[in-house]
């Protein structure tokens, strides 16, 4: 948390051997109690680049694990970091003037009203695995606040009472209005400003998204991640079986889920190359017998020669789900392969 406040920074790496782990700010809100919580219990290992490495594969990873970093080794060690930053700036001019923030934002986001308290705008992110919340007061733009900004004030708070424990005492320091600590100029655009000068300027004026906004009117947002997409290479072909049974005949949600979870497995196999296969198994109930509304039970099932993990999730938005699950195995996968190396070494002893 210090490092996240000192440096500005969204992401702190681990570097440990061969691998490297990371953990974000909002990783770090997820903590309930600071002081008892240990880095590996957030981290998740995530893929190191080589300076070899493309623009458009390292935009796809950023993107698939929803950071704005990336950990580059020369073979042997962490040597350095490429961050979204650094690639944006490789964009900026060659968007194009007719690419229009209506088109590339993300349209409807989720709000906050300024009288709102911190706790839930730290419950929002969490849940919703995001890290831009606009303000809103009086039905207009009043701002926006980041998961950079809530640490920054359990770091302010825990310099002055030296105590970290966020249930319950940190959640009633929350208790304060969200509108206290939002900032009340974030980077604003029209419509039908082009993406490349709405980049150009969010990147000069050192800032993490743009609010789409018509007579102060929240239309949209635009992140990092949404001009990444303009980076990203086509996603190869899982290199190990993948089976999925049970999808539902609405193509939308089938095609959108099964994206999910190719793009989950591929990024998965970086960090377990010994996966023999990955199935899944979707489970379908109707809230009613006459009714349209269903809930999907989703059960994925990781094969290795070691091991078969099994992990389970449900809900009402089958992608959504798929994300979830996605999350969930890069960070409790990565964490047991982790563990069974440490004991690995551990019975080899020293060499």
């Amino acid at each position: 948390m210090g490092l996240l406040k000192a440096r500005g920074v969204y992401e702190v790496f681990l570097p440990e051997g061969f691998r490297c782990g990371i953990i974000s700010a909002r990783d770090v809100l997820t903590a309930g109690n600071f002081e008892a919580t240990k880095a590996d219990a957030l981290m998740t290992y995530v893929p190191m680049l080589s300076k070899s490495t493309t623009v458009g594969e390292a935009a796809r990873l950023m993107a698939d694990y929803r950071i704005r970093a990336l950990p580059v080794s020369d073979g042997k060690a962490l040597v350095g970091q490429l961050n979204s930053a650094s690639l944006l700036n490789q964009l900026g001019g060659k968007i194009g003037g007719d690419l229009r923030m209506t088109s590339l934002a993300t349209k409807s986001p989720i709000t906050l009203d300024d009288s709102s308290p911190v706790a839930e705008a730290r419950d929002l992110m969490i849940r919703k695995r995001i890290d831009h919340l606009p303000i809103i007061r009086d039905q207009r733009v009043a701002g926006v606040v980041t998961s950079t900004d809530i640490i920054s004030r359990i770091v302010r708070h825990q310099e002055r009472l030296g105590s970290m424990s966020m249930e319950p005492e940190m959640r009633r320091s929350l208790g304060f209005p969200v509108g206290e600590i939002t900032d009340p100029t974030p980077l604003t655009c029209l419509p039908e400003t082009s993406a490349d000068h709405a980049l150009d300027t969010m990147l000069k004026g050192g800032k993490s998204c743009v609010l789409v906004t018509h007579w102060d009117e929240l239309q949209g947002i635009a992140t990092h991640r949404d001009f990444m997409k303009l980076l990203v290479e086509a996603e190869p072909e899982p290199k190990i079986p993948i089976f999925m049974v049970g999808l539902p005949d609405n193509q939308f949600e089938a095609e959108a889920s099964t994206a999910k979870f190719k793009r989950a497995i591929t990024q998965l196999h970086l960090i377990l190359p010994d996966m023999l296969e990955a199935r899944s198994i979707v489970k379908t109930k109707f809230a009613k017998p006459e009714k349209e509304h269903r809930r999907y039970e989703v059960t994925v099932h990781i094969k290795t020669p070691q091991d078969t993990y099994t992990y389970t999730e449900g809900g009402w938005e089958l992608p959504a789900i798929y994300e979830i699950l996605a999350d969930r195995l890069k960070r409790l996968l990565s964490q047991k392969t982790g563990q069974r190396r440490k004991r690995e070494t551990e019975r080899r002893g020293p060499t």
